[in-house]
């Protein structure tokens, strides 16, 4: 799989992993944390919707840039600092999305790796909703 979506489905899949902690926020904190998952999700997302077009998502590395460099301070306080840090750092170097684009183009067969970036988007939308709802397991 390309390094930047494998990444990029790691981080979601580890953050949904500790939904149980974020969901122990105040409801004003889970709401903050759950816009801040959903607007990930929307990124990624028009990402896939470009990319599936055949157009270069401009605009979308910078965007995804700054979530990376803002999710130790969106979850401080609720999941450990150094995994926060880990994980903004794996999303921060998965930023570039737009080289997608010649990635693809260069290598067709790649290409089928593309839903994968939805996919990390469905992860990303439904960790924003459990937040939000103060999903707690069983």
């Amino acid at each position: 799989m390309i390094s930047i979506i494998k990444d990029i489905i790691d981080v979601a899949k580890a953050l949904f992993g500790l939904k149980d902690s974020l969901a122990k926020a105040d409801k004003q904190k889970r709401d903050e944390m759950a816009d801040y998952f959903q607007a990930v999700s929307v990124c990624l997302a028009d990402t896939f919707e470009k990319l599936s077009e055949n157009k270069v998502p401009h605009g979308r590395c910078t965007e995804l840039a700054e979530y990376a460099k803002y999710l130790p301070e969106v979850v401080k306080g609720f999941i450990e600092e150094s995994k926060a840090n880990e994980l903004s750092d794996i999303l921060l170097r998965s930023h570039e999305v737009e080289g997608l684009w010649e990635e693809f183009n260069a290598k067709h067969s790649k290409k089928k790796q593309l839903p994968s970036i939805a996919e990390a988007s469905g992860i990303f939308l439904a960790l924003s909703n459990s937040v939000r709802a103060g999903y707690k397991a069983g």
